[in-house]
């Protein structure tokens, strides 16, 4: 078997950081990418009601998160061994966002953490969950 990408969704919860731990020892076995995908579901939720309500929300909300969610996690990659990129959105809901990242990416593998098991149908490669 050959696996080039790996997509894990991390969330921040301690089970998602179990989750990204996983797919980072799998892409250095394999040598493989590892793309990191994090929703933004509260950003999405702000601009989306901002914009409802003809509010105006801080310009530059997302990018302030997108760099909290970052400096979360590059410590935690800080050794890895194989290419690696994050995806840091706030367009939807995760599990809805996930379906539609794994069909853009076209990883190998998807690692998910449990509570995203719903969408394991909908998602085109392996997944593993980890719990």
């Amino acid at each position: 078997m050959e696996i080039k990408k790996v997509l894990v969704c991390v969330d921040l919860t301690p089970v998602s950081l179990k989750a990204l731990e996983w797919a980072k020892m799998i892409a250095e076995k394999f040598s493989a990418e590892l793309v990191v995908f994090h929703e933004l579901e509260d950003v999405y939720t702000i601009l989306k009601t901002s914009v409802s309500f003809g509010l105006p929300a801080m310009p530059d909300l997302k990018e302030k998160e997108e760099k909290k969610v970052i400096d979360n996690l590059k410590p935690l990659l800080k050794d890895i061994q194989t290419e690696y990129r994050f995806l840091i959105e706030a367009k939807g809901k995760t599990e809805d966002r996930l379906v539609e990242i794994t069909e853009e990416e076209k990883q190998d593998i998807t690692v998910i953490p449990t509570g995203y098991e719903k969408v394991i149908t909908k998602i085109n490669s392996q997944v593993l969950v980890i719990k």
